[in-house]
């Protein structure tokens, strides 16, 4: 078991938290803040999910190889 380990938030909530603080953020647009807020509220396993979910929406996951 973890040391120091705390139940977190839902990650849409901990996202939505992110986004407000870079509300403030000039240069960037809505969207590519929601992307950030989102990368920035996600665990590293959360990270890696988001990851592997978007890739194999395109067939690129590594475990998606199409067989000939």
């Amino acid at each position: 078991m973890k040391r120091n380990s705390k139940v977190l938030p839902p990650l849409p909530q901990r996202a939505a938290k992110m986004f407000a603080r870079l509300k403030r953020v000039r240069g960037m647009s809505d969207d590519e803040k929601s992307v950030h807020a989102l990368g920035l509220a996600a665990t590293p396993e959360e990270r890696w999910q988001l990851t592997q979910n978007h890739l194999r929406l395109f067939n690129c996951s590594p475990h998606s190889k199409r067989k000939a």
